[in-house]
């Protein structure tokens, strides 16, 4: 049965503080790689946590671009359907209590109740816009607040339309940012005014919809977005929209297992990264340059970081929808031609955050799986750039990239160098891997070598991989326990196996296989302690690790995504699955606490998928999947770039038999299966057994 657009609630992992995660999600209503999504607000005294789904407080309808809250949001608005005369700017004074119980919180349809004003409110979305319909039930006249942190302004166009502008600028390369609107009502405003730095406009009905779109362009373009049609008609395009993506995937018997948090991943995975251009009136596709403030042919795209996103997320994209991972490095290559360096975490530009440039990771899995062979020469250039010329102002690109080619590794005097360093070495793999597909048999033996680099920072003495200062020291304080400073969100537990593209090399660094597979025996059942190191106080990535009870395997964040897999390396394999097991069924829940720690633009909602499949891109580049355990008994992927459905089926699939025997991929036997492999198979069987 494929999935069941209303049966999801975006709800799931909702339920956050800053200091602990179970998700820090926000319940989007929107259609697949919207511009905008829409959220309910319930409080404005928590910042970038301003929904709770165990708050019953309705604030008003927001239009948010938030990717994350740790990222915040940006050209924002807050939109409030009242009845009654608001004059108090505190949004405390215009919220309502709504009911949660039956409320509707969908992909395609968002709808509540407020009590206080006894309205009815609902939305639903298209590409650029929505349309919303609010309904007072004691026929009060309605009217419409608008708010946001940003400068406002409005414009009359005709009797039933608006223009309005939000005029702020990015946050971290300080550039002028206007978001444009355009609302059409069904009715007459009556009275357009003031509220202190909000604007309110008064309508003379008790049932109003209203028809709204934005854009980056120009005002005249956010009124060319505006969808057409009736509220029905829209809301059956959205799920259409839905249903192209979320119905590649079918679960045909589902067995013991529950599919609601399925369905909700799947619904994650194609939130990001967003549209960030648009259709002239020529049909032209063309977006904002946002360095030169003019507007540019082409497609771009924002809100996505890839150090979260290139582990799971864009390996099961390209998988699952080639088209639009092409699509993707076609927005991205355009940011480069803009920006002199490809983008590391965009919302909506560069923001600088996070180490290493791990877009290299999309690229070359999207070079090895044959997906974009029209852009890999401008890649591989595009690559070696961003590896190369240093941005003075340490937002785009490497950081210390003199220091590295000069010695291998960056020295300790830079924040987070490990992790920096190690992320460097995968990257210059990846271009490695480009490099050689395109015959430049220089750079590949060159890049190839330096993603060796990281063996500069292992230490035979400890065992563990640790900073070193510029004359080859390594640093004199050192507990593996220790999290930050040196390492971006682990210790040296985590790092130390975060060498995903030369696994084998690492395992003969250790010692051989009996040592590698010691330390993964002792990382899962150490106890789950840590010092707060570099940070100076608990990060809630610690204490998700500490409450979860799977020892040093901190799966709640991505330097751990892989470590459950390592067991294939390693001599025990057949703990791969009983790991996973585990994690699926302790770790991730169908309600408002689903996840173990931030799902980060889709990144964990797209390792539980993996997980629910069987299959695991261990490292991207490399177009080779690790096996795992599937969660339903018989599952059916669709494969555009084969152009035929993989059928995967779990024989004995029960609660208590933890262990993979036998893997076939039409009748042949496999322990890891190649992407081209995958493809041209049509049946996948994984034998399940009590006992290894």
């Amino acid at each position: 049965m494929k999935t069941v657009l209303e049966s999801i609630d975006t709800r799931y992992g909702t339920d956050n503080t800053p200091h602990y995660s179970n998700g820090n999600t926000l319940p989007y209503t929107g259609v697949p790689f919207g511009m905008n999504y829409f959220v309910p607000q319930t409080s404005h005294l928590n910042g970038a946590w301003y929904f709770n789904p165990t708050i019953p407080i309705f604030q008003g309808i927001r239009l948010t671009h938030q990717p994350s809250p740790w990222i915040g949001d940006f050209s924002w608005l807050l939109l409030t359907p009242v009845t009654e005369k608001v004059e108090e700017e505190d949004l405390l004074y215009r919220q309502s209590s709504y009911l949660v119980s039956e409320a509707t919180f969908q992909p395609h349809h968002l709808k509540l109740y407020s009590n206080r004003y006894q309205l009815s409110t609902e939305i639903t979305p298209s590409l650029y816009g929505a349309k919303l319909r609010f309904t007072s039930l004691e026929n009060k006249k309605l009217s419409l607040l608008f708010h946001t942190s940003a400068e406002l302004h409005i414009k009359q166009l005709n009797p039933h339309s608006i223009f309005l502008k939000i005029i702020e600028e990015t946050n971290t390369t300080k550039r002028p940012l206007i978001m444009h609107l355009c609302l059409q009502f069904s009715q007459v405003i009556q009275k357009i005014s003031r509220l202190g730095t909000d604007w309110c406009l008064d309508f003379n009905t008790e049932i109003l919809e209203t028809t709204l779109a934005t854009s980056f362009i120009s005002s005249e373009q956010a009124q060319f977005n505006l969808p057409s049609g009736t509220f029905e008609e829209i809301k059956e395009s959205a799920e259409t929209n839905w249903k192209h993506y979320l119905n590649r995937f079918d679960i045909v018997e589902q067995g013991e297992a529950d599919r609601h948090l399925f369905d909700h991943a799947l619904y994650r995975l194609f939130l990001f990264p967003q549209t960030f251009y648009e259709i002239n009136k020529k049909g032209q596709e063309i977006h904002l340059n946002l360095k030169k403030q003019h507007v540019e042919s082409g497609k771009l795209y924002t809100n996505i970081g890839f150090w979260d996103s290139f582990r799971t997320n864009f390996p099961l994209l390209a998988l699952v929808a080639p088209e639009k991972y092409h699509d993707f490095l076609e927005g991205f290559l355009h940011f480069y031609h803009e920006n002199g360096f490809l983008p590391k975490w965009l919302a909506p530009d560069e923001r600088g955050m996070m180490p290493g440039t791990l877009i290299d990771g999309v690229i070359a899995d999207g070079a090895i799986k044959d997906l974009i062979p029209d852009f890999e020469q401008e890649l591989l250039q595009a690559m070696i750039k961003t590896a190369t010329i240093e941005d003075p102002a340490q937002i785009y690109g490497r950081h210390g990239t003199e220091d590295y080619q000069k010695l291998g590794y960056l020295p300790v005097d830079y924040h987070e160098s490990v992790s920096h360093s190690l992320d460097y070495s995968y990257s210059d793999f990846c271009i490695s891997i480009l490099a050689k597909k395109l015959g430049y048999k220089k750079e590949a033996h060159n890049y190839a070598q330096q993603a060796l680099n990281y063996k500069q920072l292992f230490d035979s003495q400890t065992g563990y991989i640790r900073p070193k200062d510029r004359q080859g020291n390594f640093k004199t304080a050192f507990s593996p326990y220790s999290w930050g400073k040196d390492y971006a969100e682990c210790s040296a537990i985590q790092n130390t196996v975060g060498i995903l593209h030369d696994i084998e090399g690492l395992k003969e660094l250790m010692g051989g296989e009996k040592i590698f597979t010691s330390y993964l025996i002792k990382l899962c059942n150490d106890t789950p302690r840590f010092e707060i190191g570099g940070y100076g106080f608990e990060i809630h990535e610690m204490s998700e690790m500490a409450t979860a009870r799977f020892g040093q395997l901190a799966i709640s964040n991505q330097p751990s995504f892989h470590i459950p897999y390592l067991f294939r390396y390693s001599a025990h394999p057949e703990y791969t699955s009983l790991i996973l097991k585990s994690i699926r069924n302790q770790a991730f829940l169908p309600n408002f606490q689903a996840f173990p720690g931030d799902e980060d633009n889709g990144s964990l909602s797209a390792w539980y998928i993996w997980s629910a499949l069987g299959l695991y891109p261990t490292c991207p580049g490399k177009a080779d999947y690790d096996l795992g355990t599937p969660l339903f008994n018989h599952l059916r992927i669709y494969l555009p770039q084969a152009m035929h459905w993989l059928d995967i089926r779990s024989h004995h699939n029960y609660s208590h038999f933890h262990f993979v025997k036998d893997v076939r991929l039409d009748k042949k036997q496999y322990t890891r299966i190649s992407h081209h492999e995958l493809l041209s198979g049509k049946e996948l069987d994984f034998y399940h057994s009590w006992l290894p």
